[in-house]
């Protein structure tokens, strides 16, 4: 390896739909009150294209079955992507875009940031985000904050008992009230 030659890692970006008191669901694990016509929704379909990589945990990745997704099957909303669901609870699934990740998921996601690609999105939950965030994996934090009010339920960061600080990189307000916010994790 030549002296020039420098590693650059990937982003471990944390970009998730958030109610105004920062709940990624509700106390039952439910996600519909989040507007699926938001206006934001044909920005982020194109953000995607920026990630080779999502990771999520059991119940994110469950949560697609109200939607048609099949146990086993990869989500297509993510069809470019590898998709990678931290679990040690279920079954190893027989598709070549869909693995169940038993590993640490600091280890894991570190192995990954280090490998050749584009952006890894984490897309969920609460849990697998408060643990990467205290390994400082998670490199940007984009908040698609809903104008809904909780009262309860899966925290953004559920766990969490790291204080960070957070560098604002953009906005976007939309007219029906949904605020995009982009930070990088300071």
């Amino acid at each position: 390896m030549s002296s020039n030659s420098q590693t650059q890692t990937r982003k471990l970006v944390y970009y998730i739909a958030v109610s105004a008191d920062g709940f990624i669901a509700d106390i039952e694990r439910n996600t519909e009150d989040f507007s699926m016509t938001a206006q934001y929704i044909p920005d982020y379909m194109r953000s995607l294209q920026d990630y080779d990589t999502v990771l999520m945990g059991k119940y994110t990745y469950e949560a697609g079955y109200k939607y048609g997704i099949k146990p086993g099957e990869p989500s297509p909303i993510y069809g470019h992507m590898m998709q990678y669901i931290f679990s040690q609870s279920m079954e190893q699934f027989e598709h070549e875009q869909l693995k169940v990740v038993r590993d640490d998921p600091s280890e894991f996601a570190r192995s990954l940031k280090s490998e050749q690609g584009s952006a890894i999105y984490l897309c969920g939950g609460g849990k697998l985000a408060a643990y990467l965030l205290e390994h400082g994996l998670i490199d940007e934090l984009i908040l698609k904050v809903n104008p809904i009010v909780f009262g309860t339920g899966i925290p953004l960061f559920d766990g969490s008992i790291k204080s960070i600080s957070l560098d604002l990189l953009d906005t976007k307000v939309y007219r029906d009230g949904n605020i995009f916010l982009r930070y990088q994790i300071a």
